[in-house]
């Protein structure tokens, strides 16, 4: 019999039961329904005490309005909340009864875990078991004490409260969709001083997680997991209208993840455990296995002054990557190196008693250099080579017996965007646009020689860049091999730009939903970069005119500063600006159409789809 689970909420965490008894969880439901009835009622009396009290002044009006716009509301979802757990706790009631009834057993015993997970034992691992919910369990405690300074008389001169807080919780899950279990536990203290007007606050936690993935997908099955932990110690002080907080953490992450056909993995005397990098010939043909471990720092800063709110977010990181693949009977492909990323956020905006408003920046990127060669495990230089990787994680930088396709490779990608966070009355909106997301890998071979590609897009994917690049070991560029894609999804607006004759498209006229695809080799790059340089020096009379810098395009084209003639920028500075300054793909196609030849632009232009 599948596992069946309920959850409820209680102080804002989940808490599910597995195979409970049906009676329990109807007592349970019942309690929950009356306790929202005597919530509610509470809330009427005490709205109707409020407005018969006779009780005037600021500080009256501001604790109705508090009581209107923050108090009252809570209470309401609340006891909603309870309502909507005490008809969920009900259902799984009877869900219960029904598979207990189909299945020819009873009740439950309300022991978790008491169905062991399925897996598939032939045929192609599918890593999920139908049926089997996640659960969760978390518990939390807080104990309040009274400090404070008296008079003679027993009297409280200086009051004063610290609040204690202690909390833990556990959880576990299981997601039938991804193959994935996850376990993780937590635990805190703080403690907060209140006196006067004015609070103290401080506290340290600590978290662990471990995940177990099994899916199938593309042919192949993987068979991943990671285990992490972090410290996390904060602490922030508030003094009538002025407020700061400030918390620095750090942890570790290890993951692996073991990737085989699916004709391997439904063999049933195949064991994913006996994979081991150690040995590459325990590894499928066609499989791989990668490792992958980090340090990360986090720190974070919040500030405040009367109105106005301040907040700020660092997240960095170190590690390592390690990943060999198994190529045929006797060649494996190993890349390995160090990694690295940063995550940063800032947000600046009013913070009022009922009203939030924050405006900020994101930004991530991660970056790795790693040595990659082809090993022959076959041949005695093979096997050393593989040993010395093994033992100090070193690969041969050079091609020779038993060794080939050794190179450098350079891997980035980075997101860009911007936030906007409203919170009205408790209630929280929040919008995220995406200015920019791409990565890109440099090859650096032996020879010297280099190859770049990569893909970028701008203004939440509506225009996207893919580029190849090529160059010797001399440093020249071969302009036929490079080459650069740029995809513009089309509105209105922009389609008019085209149906009006501004740029010459193949295809005839544009409509909105469709794309406009520009593709430019080497050649044609530093074609339309003279196209522009061109456009901005020639005046509408044919001769040529002094640069104005305060024109869009000639920040674009040309550098300069006050007091200074401009210099012609590089090919690819300008191609780049053309296409990628900015997240506007109307300014976009207005800068095109100004400089094109009669709505000509180099290479090739069409509308599709």
């Amino acid at each position: 019999m599948p596992l069946r689970g309920a959850a409820i909420s209680t102080r804002g965490k989940i808490l599910t039961f597995y195979g409970a008894d049906v009676a329990a969880l109807r007592d349970l439901a019942t309690t929950f329904d009356a306790g929202a009835e005597e919530l509610d009622g509470s809330r009427t009396g005490l709205r109707g005490k409020l407005g018969s009290v006779p009780w005037h002044g600021p500080g009256a009006e501001k604790y109705r309005a508090d009581w209107q716009h923050q108090l009252e509301p809570a209470l309401t979802r609340t006891s909603t909340s309870l309502r909507e757990a005490a008809r969920r706790l009900r259902a799984n009631a009877d869900d219960q009864e029904r598979t207990s009834s189909a299945d020819g057993g009873g009740t439950s015993s309300g022991r978790p875990g008491s169905t062991a997970p399925t897996t598939p034992t032939t045929g192609s691992a599918q890593g999920s078991a139908p049926g089997r919910p996640g659960f969760s369990f978390s518990l939390e405690g807080e104990n309040a004490q009274d400090d404070a300074v008296r008079n003679p008389d027993g009297s409280i001169r200086t009051p004063a409260t610290i609040t204690n807080t202690t909390s833990g919780s556990f959880d576990a899950s299981y997601d039938p969709e991804t193959g994935t279990t996850t376990v993780g536990a937590g635990g805190g203290l703080s403690s907060a001083l209140a006196v006067k007007g004015a609070t103290l606050e401080f506290g340290a936690s600590a978290a662990a997680e471990i995940t177990r993935t099994m899916h199938s997908e593309d042919g192949f099955t993987t068979y991943a997991g990671s285990q992490k932990g972090s410290l996390t110690v904060s602490g922030g002080a508030e003094i009538e209208h002025v407020g700061a907080s400030v918390s620095y953490g750090n942890g570790y992450e290890m993951a692996f993840e073991t990737t085989v056909p699916d004709a391997v993995a439904g063999d049933p005397a195949f064991d994913p455990r006996g994979v081991s990098p150690t040995d590459p010939r325990s590894i499928p043909v066609g499989g791989s296995v990668t490792l992958d471990s980090k340090n990360f720092t986090s720190s974070d800063f919040a500030g405040s002054f009367e109105i106005f709110a301040y907040e700020e977010s660092i997240g960095t990181s170190e590690g390592m990557s390690k990943a060999v693949e198994r190529l045929d009977e006797n060649h494996v492909r190993v890349t390995t190196g160090p990694t690295s990323s940063l995550d940063r956020s800032g947000a600046v905006g009013l913070d009022l008693d009922v009203l939030k408003a924050m405006v900020g920046s994101t930004g991530s990127h991660e970056t790795g250099a790693m040595q990659t060669a082809v090993l022959d495990v076959s041949t005695p230089e093979g096997s050393a080579a593989y040993a010395r990787y093994l033992a100090g994680g070193e690969l041969p930088s050079q091609d020779g017996p038993g060794v080939s396709e050794s190179a450098l490779v350079a891997r980035w990608n980075g997101t860009s965007g911007s936030t906007a966070e409203l919170t009205l009355f408790g209630h929280e909106m929040s919008k995220e646009h995406v200015a920019s997301v791409g990565d890109s890998v440099a090859v650096t071979r032996p020879d010297g020689s280099v190859s770049w590609s990569g893909q970028v897009a701008f203004d939440d994917d509506s225009r996207r860049m893919e580029y190849e690049r090529a160059m010797d070991a001399n440093g020249v560029e071969d302009l036929s091999a490079s080459r650069l894609t740029v995809s513009i999804d089309l509105d209105k607006d922009t389609a008019g730009i085209i149906n009006n004759g501004y740029l010459d498209a193949a295809g005839g006229r544009a409509e909105a939903g469709q794309t406009l695809q520009i593709t430019l080799d080497g050649h044609d790059e530093r074609a339309l970069a003279d196209q522009a340089f061109g456009k901005l020096m020639t005046g509408s009379n044919g001769a040529t005119q002094v640069v104005d810098m305060n024109d869009p395009l000639a920040s674009i084209v040309m550098d300069g500063a006050y007091g200074q003639d401009p210099t012609r920028k590089p090919y690819d500075a300008v191609v780049g600006g053309l296409l990628g300054q900015t997240t506007d793909n109307s300014v976009v196609l207005d800068h095109l159409s100004r400089i094109s030849d009669d709505g000509r632009l180099p290479g090739t232009v069409r509308v599709v789809g």
